[in-house]
């Protein structure tokens, strides 16, 4: 049979059979993308039947394919994984996720997309990488660049550079993101202003805010998952007007899908510097500041004030932290007078050495300890 007849006789089952047209590729569409999925058919006439009714029968002519990672614009299947993942990452205002390691140098984004689908299908929902936080970290410097009109930050820190903090808790991993945001904030041209990244090591959340506040910096972060289990990590966003929304997220999704995108093109990731520290522009150490502001605030609220030096005397104060980023809290108490001596848990320690894990202030176990810690020392308060 010659290529014409051949041809004559597939039009010819086609004109009889609409449904080949779609047997191969099937969309199915959704607001946010357009997924192509196919079915296994074979091509034969029914010579009797053609004539009023056609029908088929699955078979194995063709091979099942399914790529149902690639929407309308075939971006390619590793590529939409991650860009997937960094938009899962979105948890209300915060970015939260389990925490996967990847080389810190070397390898391809082709290794990012496997480890994304390992944690996934290990039922560990979404992975929060290094190469993720690199992504958000040039994200949220475009973001502050693109929105430096609206900043209302006081720029006290003495330079015309777009100043970002981070600040973590005291996860090991923590350290490692915060290289990858700081790389990545860096490495944005600000074109009007360069972008300066500091970092503060190991505080709370509101102090980051407070940085941002007093003009210490004109952007903040930190690396936390606040009370979740130890293999999850997170990053809240704060700027001069306080916190960032959802709305604000969207963007910096976006953004970060950007970032992402253009180094899926190299082929290569971005180094990182594992667990060995971070690179930023300059390490500070801004708690004993924030511990100031919160000696002054709670001397202002202790009313009568026989001794402003001492507000907190004759007081029994039991605090635990469980290793966590609070436990200079009770250093401050100490210097307003308090008696401490009866707290616990006060070394900040990623691993969350003892039996409470991380610590969590609605966690039956870290409330029963703590009461009994106030109770064996008679505390006025824990």
């Amino acid at each position: 049979m010659n290529n014409a007849s051949l041809l004559i006789l597939l039009l010819n089952v086609i004109g009889h059979r609409q449904d080949v047209a779609t047997a191969f590729v099937s969309p199915i569409t959704s607001s946010s993308r357009c997924e192509y999925t196919t079915t296994t058919t074979s091509l034969s006439v029914n010579k009797e039947a053609s004539s009023t009714t056609s029908s088929y029968s699955p078979s194995a002519s063709f091979d099942t394919f399914q790529p149902t990672e690639i929407d309308a614009s075939n971006t390619p299947p590793n590529l939409q994984t991650i860009l997937t993942s960094l938009k899962e990452l979105k948890s209300g205002s915060d970015l939260r996720g389990t925490y996967a390691a990847h080389a810190n140098s070397g390898g391809t984004i082709a290794n990012i997309s496997h480890l994304i689908k390992q944690v996934k299908g290990e039922g560990n929902g979404v992975a929060l990488t290094p190469f993720a936080s690199h992504c958000f970290g040039a994200a949220f410097a475009r973001w502050l660049l693109q929105h430096e009109g609206d900043d209302a930050s006081n720029h006290k820190h003495g330079t015309n550079a777009l100043t970002i903090c981070i600040g973590r808790d005291p996860r090991i991993h923590g350290e490692r993101l915060a290289d990858a945001f700081a790389r990545g904030a860096e490495s944005v041209d600000g074109v009007t202003k360069p972008v300066r990244v500091l970092y503060t090591g190991v505080t709370t959340t509101p102090s980051m805010y407070e940085f941002c506040r007093a003009g210490k910096c004109d952007a903040a972060i930190i690396i936390t998952a606040s009370h979740l289990p130890e293999d999850k990590n997170g990053i809240k966003f704060f700027s001069g007007n306080g916190g960032l929304d959802k709305e604000d997220i969207d963007e910096l999704i976006v953004l970060a899908q950007e970032e992402a995108t253009e180094w899926y093109n190299t082929g290569i990731m971005p180094p990182s510097s594992g667990n060995a520290g971070v690179l930023c522009s300059e390490l500070v150490n801004f708690l004993p500041y924030y511990k100031e502001t919160l000696k002054q605030a709670i001397g202002r609220e202790v009313d009568p004030n026989p001794n402003p030096a001492k507000p907190l005397s004759n007081l029994n104060i039991v605090v635990n932290p469980g290793n966590g980023s609070g436990s200079f809290f009770s250093d401050l108490l100490r210097e307003l007078g308090a008696n401490v001596a009866g707290s616990l848990h006060l070394t900040p320690d990623g691993t969350f050495p003892d039996t409470i894990g991380v610590p969590n202030p609605e966690k039956k176990a870290m409330v029963e300890e703590t009461i009994r810690a106030c109770e064996d020392c008679n505390a006025d308060i824990g």
